[in-house]
This record gives C-alpha cells, sequence and structure tokens, in this order.
C-alpha cells in the first residue's frame, strides 16, 4: 500500500524540516540542490516575516493533522496580508510549496530511518508510484535493487522532480533474494549510466543560471536530500540570501535588531604578554585555563552549546611546528590570553560557511568544499590605556583555523567602536551575550 508523507510527522522528518534555516531569496534558483536541505525557501519570498509565516503554517499543517486544506487557507490569508505577488494560481502554488516541503521531509526523514537499520536492511528498491501522467525515466527505474551505499542514491533519492511521488523500500538480504529469484537474477542491478546535460534554469527569475543536470531528473533535484542534512559540513554555503540583501541595500535581514556594541571587558595589561614570550609558554598558559596541557588535551562546550577539543594540535602543523605563532605573526602571541578569553565567555557567537580555498587549489577537478567556521567575538578596552580592541577566536571542521586581535588608535567614540566590532560580524548570530 502506498504511503502518503502528509500523514507522516515522524520525529526525523520533523526535524530536518524544523531545522531549516528560514532564507529568504528572490528566486528559487538562488540555491542549488544539496543547499534545499538546510534552508526553507520560497521562489520569490523576499521579506523575512513572509516567510516565517510560510514556514509556521506548513509546521502547523503537518503536525496538527489539518493537511494541505489547512494549509491552503492559510496560504491565501498569509500573501494577502503580506501583498505578496506570486507567479500561478493560488491552488497550484499552494499545492507546489506544500508537497514539496513535505514530501522533501518525509524522504529525508525516512533516509535517515533507513541508514539506522542498514547492517539489517543492506539492499534499497526503487518503487515508481504514479499512476497519473508518470514519468517514463522513472517508470523505468521501478523495481530496481542496489546495495543501499551504492552511489546511485545520491543522485537518484526521491523526490526526483516537481510532484514526484516515487518512495524507497530497504529489504533484508532475504528479502532481495526472493526478489531476485523471481525475476530471475542472482544478484544487485547494475544501476544505468548516467547521461548529463547543460540547462539554464530560472530563466524568468533574478538569477538565471546555467546548471549541468541529469537526465530523466528535473534540474535542481538530482541530489539525496536526507544524506544532505546528515553531512551538513559538505554542503555549500547558503549564498542566496547576499543576492536578496544586496537589492534591498542592506547588510541585515528585514526585522533583523542590529546588537548592539558590547560593554568592552576591562583586563589588566599584564594580561598581553610580552612579545618575546616562547610560543611553548604561552601554548601552555592557554592550554592550562582549559584543563589541558602539551600531553593531554580536553574538552570544551562554549556558550552556543557546541563541544570543541581543546589540544596543543590547535596551534601546530603535521609537523610539530607552531604554524600561526610565527615570527612574522608576533601579535597572535602576545594577545593570546584576550583570545582565550572570547572563547570561554564570548559577547557573541556567528556561525559562517567557508570555502576550503587550499582544498581547491590541491584538487582543481574536485567539487568545491565548504567548512562551518564558528567566530567568537568578545570587545575588550586595556586598563590603563584606554586602548580598545576585538578578540577574535575562529573554529573550523579541522579545528582551529587561527584567530587575531584587532586593535586601533582611532575608536574613542562609541559610534567607531561599533562600526569596527560590526565589520567582525559575519554569517548567522547563533549567541548573544
Amino acid at each position: 500500500m502506498q504511503t502518503n508523507p502528509a500523514q507522516l510527522p515522524f520525529k526525523e522528518a520533523i526535524d530536518f524540516y524544523r531545522d531549516k534555516i528560514k532564507l529568504p531569496t528572490s528566486g528559487w534558483t538562488d540555491i542549488w540542490q544539496q543547499q534545499h536541505s538546510h534552508a526553507f525557501v520560497v521562489a520569490g519570498a523576499q521579506s523575512d516575516a513572509l516567510l516565517e509565516d510560510l514556514y509556521n503554517a506548513i509546521q502547523d499543517a503537518k503536525q496538527n493533522g489539518g493537511g494541505y486544506a489547512d494549509f491552503k487557507n492559510r496560504f491565501q490569508e498569509i500573501t494577502t496580508r503580506h501583498g505578496w505577488s506570486y507567479n500561478g494560481t493560488p491552488n497550484w502554488r499552494s499545492r507546489v510549496i506544500y508537497d514539496t516541503n513535505i514530501t522533501q521531509s518525509y524522504n529525508a526523514g525516512r533516509y535517515e530511518q533507513m541508514q539506522a537499520v542498514k547492517h539489517l536492511r543492506p539492499f534499497w528498491q526503487y518503487r515508481h508510484t504514479t499512476i497519473e501522467n508518470p514519468r517514463l525515466s522513472h517508470k523505468s527505474l521501478d523495481g530496481l535493487i542496489f546495495s543501499a551505499d551504492d552511489a546511485f542514491w545520491d543522485t537518484h533519492m526521491p523526490q526526483n522532480g516537481w510532484g514526484c511521488k516515487c518512495r524507497v523500500d530497504s529489504l533484508s538480504r532475504y528479502e532481495a533474494q526472493k526478489t531476485w529469484e523471481k525475476a530471475g537474477k542472482s544478484g544487485p542491478d547494475t544501476p544505468p549510466p548516467i547521461e548529463y546535460e547543460q540547462k539554464i534554469v530560472g530563466k524568468n527569475g533574478s538569477n538565471p543560471r546555467t546548471v549541468t543536470t541529469i537526465k530523466g531528473i528535473d534540474a535542481g533535484f538530482a541530489y539525496n536530500p536526507g544524506k544532505a542534512y546528515l553531512e551538513p559540513l559538505t554542503v555549500p554555503p547558503l549564498q542566496g540570501y547576499d543576492a536578496v540583501l544586496k537589492e534591498r541595500g542592506t547588510k541585515w535581514p528585514t526585522g533583523f535588531d542590529i546588537p548592539k556594541l558590547p560593554t568592552p571587558t576591562v583586563i589588566d595589561k599584564a594580561a598581553i604578554l610580552p612579545k618575546d614570550t616562547a610560543p611553548e609558554l604561552a601554548v601552555a598558559d592557554f592550554l592550562d585555563v582549559f584543563g589541558a596541557d602539551m600531553q593531554t588535551g580536553a574538552t570544551f562546550t562554549d556558550a552556543a552549546g557546541s563541544t570543541l577539543a581543546i589540544t596543543k594540535a590547535l596551534f601546530t602543523d603535521g609537523s610539530g611546528e607552531f604554524k600561526w605563532l610565527a615570527k612574522d605573526k608576533a601579535d597572535r602571541l602576545e594577545y593570546i590570553n584576550l583570545m582565550a578569553m572570547a572563547l570561554i565567555e564570548p559577547d557573541e557567537i556567528w556561525w559562517m560557511w567557508e570555502k576550503d580555498v587550499d582544498n581547491s587549489k590541491a584538487n582543481p577537478d574536485a567539487p568545491a568544499k565548504w567548512r562551518l567556521k564558528r567566530r567568537y567575538l568578545k570587545a575588550f578596552e586595556i586598563d590603563g590605556e584606554g586602548k580598545y580592541a576585538i578578540g577574535v577566536f575562529e573554529w573550523n571542521k579541522t579545528g582551529w583555523s587561527g584567530s587575531t586581535i584587532f586593535a586601533t588608535r582611532d575608536t574613542d567614540s562609541e559610534a567607531k567602536q561599533l562600526k569596527y566590532f560590526d565589520a567582525q560580524r559575519r554569517g548567522k548570530l547563533v549567541y548573544k551575550k
């Protein structure tokens, strides 16, 4: 019996939908494929308030059992209240928005469940279920069985197009064997060859682009939503918002209250180390604050709830050299205590995506890799000198990514200090003291 995703509000699907960043966009193509597993977007919805209302309407309809009928009624009320002019009829647009979000949430949650029992059910079977207007390319995959780890699922995991209702069933080794015997086969099927083609998407929108697509899958759907969700650090940054902010002429989202200038923490100038302090001594003092030393590391949970490993490796390269405490970067060593303070008691924590430039240089033909960077900021005033400084501690997937302290002489006024601190704010604010 075919399942109905709208009737299955299981935890994994709810978590997938709940964890999405609500991202205003000028068009559906502003972000691409895997990025949709981390962002809730509605093509052309540039108002944060409008997007928030649509997101909550879907969430409520899904969890409270009202389904599409409930969302359709709320869709009309929401769009009228916000004065949003959208493409298509109300019934068509509301159905596309609701079905795509619900179905992809279901598929992502289903993938997570199948991964959890993969050791018991190691084979997955593609099932085509659309009766009306079937896609022949999808129908040709019906019944095919592949290993759960086959690369086929990276690109062909449903939903494979607008309105696609295909699904994947997990099979035990015994169930797969019986299916093969009935079909006169002895093992898994061979995935069909993948054919690529170039297409221009978003022709009528604000961000048309030429993309490489897979024949038989609608442009923008050739990815595994559940895998992209469970492996967030492999997903490119959500860049669509940049275009929206540029159109608005502002750095911040609509309705976002820019944090006020943090009150600088006054510190004794003795906290700043002499420039000739040996790196080994400075690092040892830093580690000691967290209960670690040169031989033994420690874990630390930051103000936003992320746990980090504090070890000597933060400061060394593969050969054991203090990579970022080199002589030409002595200012970093000088302010190492302020860096520790920024990590322990930050004024703000920001998250942002950053391209791994070194990896791209070393592997120019490989897909780009991206890292989620955590940025810890803290304002300081050096007692007796009136010197304003900002502690910046940065952390990414591979650990320490370098930090420094920015200090200026021309920051007497609060307005100048705010401008200076604001320049260090990047990405999404996740914690404010």
